[in-house]
């Protein structure tokens, strides 16, 4: 099966996007890397450091832990409230709470005066930008023990890593209690409404992997539409496949 998530608010896909970037990042730095490795971890970082400059990111997932939590406590007062399930959502979240306040001030901010990744960040708009001609500190830090290399990168990713935990932590919270049901696209389209009194924060769309379509997902705070393209003209604007679609349908919300 291959899975479509769609974020139904603008929180959830700052914490999705951290836990792409974050995920590429680890990939990078994992089993021993080549300097090609770094240098594409070196840049994930610039966009983890550009993704926390737009938004007090740690102050967001603080805010959703709360939130998170509040939901959790309201569940528990349920007569059919899975008690220990709720209770492990809530040790984890005061776990990930706990972490981020430790952490001083706004995400990134270890970063804003460092003299290297400043030079970095100031060049890595141009195509070909961080290189070792213009500049030669990069040069020299790509030479370095593989070792040496890690141990900065591990650094200067770590307040990254607690926050992706956290918010990590959050998204799988939220995926945990999706609503599964089976749905048919007709003619592959397909449109449903979002109860008001639900507050979804994504949903799931789940497809056969041997099927040539993917969707495409628009979705609002009241209803949601998807459109089954056929994914063999990549090239070109796809076309709506014109046959009914099974698909699996996962409504998310905590």
């Amino acid at each position: 099966m291959i899975s479509y998530e769609q974020p139904l608010n603008e929180k959830i896909r700052l914490f999705m996007r951290l836990e792409l970037l974050m995920g590429r990042f680890q990939y990078q730095i994992a089993d021993n890397p080549k300097p090609e490795n770094t240098v594409a971890a070196l840049h994930l970082l610039l966009d983890l450091y550009n993704l926390s400059a737009r938004l007090d990111v740690k102050s967001e997932i603080l805010k959703e832990i709360d939130r998170v939590g509040q939901s959790a406590r309201l569940m528990l007062r349920a007569e059919n409230a899975d008690v220990a399930r709720l209770d492990e959502v809530l040790e984890r979240l005061n776990h990930h709470s706990d972490v981020l306040y430790q952490l001083r001030g706004q995400l990134g901010q270890h970063l804003k005066n460092h003299v290297f990744f400043n030079n970095l960040r100031q060049r890595s708009s141009l195509p070909g930008g961080i290189n070792g001609f213009d500049i030669p500190l990069f040069n020299y830090w790509q030479d370095q023990a593989v070792n040496v290399r890690l141990e900065d990168l591990q650094e200067w990713g770590a307040p990254y890593v607690s926050a992706n935990e956290a918010a990590r932590g959050i998204l799988n919270i939220i995926r945990e209690f999706g609503e599964r049901r089976e749905e048919v696209g007709k003619d592959g389209f397909f449109q449903s409404t979002l109860e008001a009194r639900k507050p979804y924060q994504m949903l799931r769309v789940e497809l056969p992997g041997s099927l040539d379509c993917y969707p495409e997902i628009s979705a609002g705070k009241q209803r949601f539409t998807l459109r089954f393209v056929n994914a063999d003209m990549m090239a070109d604007r796809g076309k709506q496949i014109k046959k009914d679609i099974a698909f699996t349908l996962v409504l998310c919300n905590f």
